[in-house]
């Protein structure tokens, strides 16, 4: 099992051996490993938005629902798959008004080209095992169904998240002193929440925030936890 996360270095990915739940990090070509699966990942949960409408995406709006205010802010609209090649916010928000109806956030376009790689790389063939995960979601579910207080870019948010996932990753403190470079500590605790949930889906104990929808690729548009 892994969870990833996208990163200044690239992707990071919090990797689980599933019967001893033993822990492991590193950078990874994320493009590379949807297009050849390695023999022993069961479940892939990645947290960037897959499947992508000419509109909103129910999941999107579900998510921010069940978190609430601050944490719901923290899920972006997704972009039209058309605004993806645009070179400017300016650009890209135009071709998803035209679109969708709705401009775009600074936001979403900065994570444009995170989308676009995954985008470019992932088949509905490969959402037999790769999932797309919301952090905030994930410890939402860790934490009883209740959303975070703080901020995870605030230290009290850093701690708070940290105590949900050191009970079950013991080794997380030491993957943190030991991160690659490029690697924020924030990172490596959401591809860990991320994680957590492909564990859960490969016990099938996993459930998604609406029912999915697809895009005209046939990809599933559906936020898991």
């Amino acid at each position: 099992m892994a969870g990833v996360d996208g990163c200044r270095a690239g992707w990071v990915w919090f990797k689980v051996e599933v019967t001893f739940l033993a822990t492991s990090v590193e950078v990874i070509d994320l493009p590379a490993l949807l297009r050849k699966r390695p023999d022993d990942l069961a479940r892939l949960a990645i947290d960037i938005p897959i499947g992508l409408l000419d509109g909103s995406r129910a999941c999107d709006k579900e998510a921010r629902k069940l978190l609430g205010q601050p944490r719901g802010t923290s899920v972006f609209a997704a972009p039209c798959r058309a605004a993806l090649t645009a070179k400017t916010h300016a650009e890209a928000s135009a071709i998803n008004r035209q679109k969708t109806g709705r401009g775009l956030s600074q936001q979403a376009f900065g994570i444009g080209s995170k989308i676009k790689e995954l985008d470019d790389a992932i088949t509905p063939e490969c959402q037999q095992w790769a999932f797309e995960v919301h952090p905030e979601v994930c410890f939402w579910a860790l934490n009883q169904q209740r959303p975070m207080i703080h901020n995870k870019k605030k230290e009290a948010g850093f701690n708070e998240r940290l105590h949900l996932l050191s009970p079950i990753f013991p080794k997380i403190g030491q993957h943190l002193g030991s991160r690659p470079p490029g690697v924020g500590k924030d990172d490596l605790l959401d591809a860990a929440a991320a994680a957590w949930t492909a564990l859960r889906l490969h016990r099938k104990e996993a459930d998604f925030v609406c029912t999915p929808e697809r895009d005209e690729k046939g990809m599933e548009a559906a936020i898991y936890y």
